[in-house]
């Protein structure tokens, strides 16, 4: 192992004069480490060999390395891999998380909202093999890897090229040196525990760092007579630094590759270890400065790679790299489907609307990938681009989900208490391309959905979805600023939904349901006059929703509408009353007919991202309503205000209390000011107002009241601290109502239902 320059001239005079007997020249091999973030570094060397003119014959690498390395082997510079590794969303793609405007919107309001996603096999509950399927990276080798999908054998590529893997079966290292370049790389950076093994040729495989992190035996198998390695990993900690379970851990996991690279070190000739003290294999948000730091070590190396290359050219000429052209739109002419055992490939070319015949750009291939992810029904989608003539072939590999899942998360706030909520969903239970959901929340407020979702159409662009909802909440009722009563309110929805699912962000369809809720007052003056108030409606909706928000907590930009026309067409309500004299107490049953109504509602909101810290969300909605002054049946209104109401027919309206206004008409603007601190901790500012006269007026007469305590409209402000956390969104808000002096607060913590 060498490491003085001066040295290297003498090795270099000598490899002049042994190998320039037989004319043949001395084959060059670049062998990069594994090491997480830190691979950045090799960047910076690749960009030395470039300016020396010292082009290596072979590359082989781990992990990162095995990315960086890839990339150069198939013609990519340093420049554009270093252009490429700065603009990665690094937190997106080691993520496990697609965007919500990626996810099929049936799917939308049950994405992204638990803390623990456990798989189900049959009636088993299973542990998933790790906690990220890599979807996005995948997606991004294949993108980047492109121009080589009909290469399957690595020694055929520009630089020939192997890449190690660990056969987690057997420990033994894997090389990995044909079939698909990008599923190579991805088993190569399978990182145990945190991206799920990868299946390739019958073996199970996971990151090659745990037995072969920087594969120097392997590039001289290949034929290389002079190694220049680069190493970027950590080699084992002293005693006296492992002083905690977790130290210990973290070294028992790494003692067999740090000891193998050991050896493998002294077989380099040329061995180059980038000052990378302070960094981490997961510094991904330092890469500039990481990649700063392997140009100063390429620098330092740049005159032994000047003298290695012109002694090198004295013998023979050095190997040109010709990247092979990179196209951004094909012919295809056959789709083949790989991997899927429930759903037919026909059925799969539905969901993701393509044919053979037509050109797809690779925006659109994977947009289509995203269709086909989106619905839940497939835990991961890759695809490679074979060349046939001037056509191409589409291999799609799918990964189908599990049978269900189940999820758990928990959650407080300081107006709905504290609570448990668990999901179980199947696929393809009692019938194929079907979707059972059983979701509930264990908590003063309960709550339970219940549905079952059958896919139709040749396409499966239509559902109809069979369930009911029920919810049990405290409903307070007020006179201007007073709260006279609080009920025990149950609600229970039986409904039947006909949807479209063609499209991924936007729905339209009907409901035909019924609405039962039981009023039972608790505390407050009513308790003394009324036992129970029951109310029962049937009704039919029309709805249309769009959604394309980026995520389902603090989104930082996309839109959501939706708009409905609901006619409720009979309405019964039935009130027990104790009526009470000197001489008898005794039960007064009224039964109601109460005239059928129908209400318009409509909201849109617009996020837009002002730049990468700073987001602003607007919002207006309007509900109007055929219905009078407040009766009975006042789950038929609409309640107004608290910062998160969980009942039906609520919104918030920060500056009152929890569902403080009741109004059967009202207009609401919010306007957000949501800027992002660091990463995923955000500081917002907001106000709102509502109004129970404009511009409702304008379309028709309303029977006008002082339905916001004593007032027509209100103004209020706030702002809140929040942070989306792996648990769930986390935040503290505090508002004011501008004719209040009270400063009210709210803290919420974790998923909700």
């Amino acid at each position: 192992m060498t490491k003085y320059p001066l040295f290297f001239l003498l090795i270099f005079y000598t490899i002049q004069s042994v190998f320039a007997q037989d004319g043949k020249r001395p084959k060059v091999g670049l062998v990069l480490s594994g090491g997480g973030a830190k691979g950045l570094a090799h960047i910076g060397i690749i960009r030395a060999l470039e300016e020396a003119g010292l082009t290596p014959d072979y590359v082989t690498g781990t992990s990162m390395g095995g990315i960086v390395g890839g990339l150069y082997a198939i013609g990519y510079t340093a420049d554009e891999i270093e252009e490429i590794a700065l603009s990665i969303d690094w937190e997106s793609i080691l993520s496990n998380k697609i965007p919500l405007n990626e996810v099929a919107y049936e799917e939308k309001e049950y994405y992204g909202r638990y803390m623990v996603e456990l798989p189900i096999y049959g009636t088993k509950v299973g542990l998933p093999r790790g906690l990220i399927d890599g979807q996005k990276l995948s997606e991004l080798l294949s993108r980047l890897t492109r121009s080589v999908h009909d290469i399957e054998d690595f020694n055929e590529l520009p630089i020939p090229f192997a890449c190690v893997a660990t056969d987690i079966a057997t420990g033994e290292p894997m090389v990995l040196n044909h079939g698909s370049l990008p599923e190579a790389i991805r088993a190569s950076m399978a990182i145990p525990t945190f991206f799920t093994p990868v299946e390739l040729d019958g073996r199970l495989l996971v990151d090659g760092g745990l037995v072969r992190n920087f594969p120097v035996d392997e590039i001289k198998a290949m034929g290389a007579d002079i190694v220049i390695g680069v190493f970027v990993s950590s080699d084992l900690n002293p005693k006296d630094e492992l002083n905690s379970l977790i130290s210990l851990l973290s070294q028992s996991a790494l003692v067999t590759s740090a000891l193998d690279s050991r050896k493998q070190k002294k077989l380099v000739d040329i061995y180059i270890e980038p000052d990378l003290e302070g960094y981490q294999t997961i510094s991904f948000k330092q890469g500039k400065q990481i990649l700063e730091k392997g140009d100063e070590a390429g620098q330092q190396y740049a005159a032994t790679f000047r003298t290695l290359a012109d002694s090198l050219r004295k013998i023979g000429p050095l190997p040109e790299v010709h990247a092979l052209p990179q196209k951004e739109a094909y012919l295809i002419s056959e789709i083949v489907i790989e991997g899927n055992e429930k759903f037919s490939s026909d059925l799969i070319k539905q969901k993701m609307k393509i044919k053979e015949g037509t050109v797809l750009t690779l925006d659109e291939i994977e947009n289509r990938i995203s269709n086909l992810i989106g619905t839940q029904y497939f835990k991961k989608a890759t695809y490679e681009i074979v060349r046939e003539g001037p056509k191409y072939e589409l291999k799609i590999k799918v990964k189908e989900a599990s049978d269900g899942k189940l999820k758990i998360a928990a959650h407080y706030d300081s107006e709905n208490d504290v609570g448990i909520n668990a999901s179980i969903t199947y696929r393809n239970l009692f019938m194929p391309q079907s979707r059972t959901l059983l979701e509930f929340d264990f908590s003063k407020s309960a709550r339970l959905n219940l549905s079952y979702l059958k896919y139709i159409g040749p396409r499966q662009d239509a559902g109809i979805a069979l369930g009911f909802d029920f919810s049990n909440n405290d409903l307070p009722y007020f006179e201007g600023d007073i709260e006279l009563s609080t009920f025990d309110a149950d609600y229970f929805n039986p409904y039947l939904t006909i949807q479209s699912t063609y499209f991924q962000n936007f729905t339209f369809g009907g409901t035909v349901q019924l609405e039962f809720t039981e009023l039972t007052p608790v505390v407050g003056e009513l308790t003394r006059e009324v036992k129970k108030i029951k109310n029962r409606d049937i009704g039919v909706v029309f709805f249309a929703k769009y959604n394309s928000f980026d995520r389902p907590f603090y989104p930082r930009k996309g839109m959501d509408f939706h708009a409905s026309a609901k006619s409720v067409l009979n309405v019964k309500n039935k009130t027990v009353q104790i009526i009470s004299d000197t001489v008898s107490t005794r039960k007064l049953t009224i039964n109601e007919d109460i005239d059928p109504f129908v209400t318009l509602e409509a909201s849109f909101t617009y996020i837009f991202r002002v730049n990468r810290k700073l987001s602003i969300r607007a919002k207006n909605e309007m509900v109007l309503s055929t219905l009078g002054d407040i009766k009975s049946n006042i789950t038929d209104y609409s309640f107004v205000g608290g910062f998160n109401p969980r009942f039906v027919n609520t919104t918030e309206f920060w500056g009152a209390s929890d569902k403080q206004y009741i109004t059967p008409n009202y207009f609401l603007s919010k306007l957000v000011l949501q800027y992002e601190v660091v990463d995923n901790l955000f500081v917002s500012a907001m106000a709102n107002y509502v109004d129970v006269q404009y511009p409702m007026e304008l379309f028709y007469d309303i029977t006008l009241d002082d339905y916001l305590g004593g007032e027509r409209r209100r103004l209020g402000y706030g702002i809140s601290f929040g942070y989306n956390s792996p648990f769930g969104p986390i935040s503290f808000s505090m508002a004011k109502d501008t004719k209040e002096p009270k400063l009210r607060t709210n803290l919420n913590m974790g998923f909700w239902f």
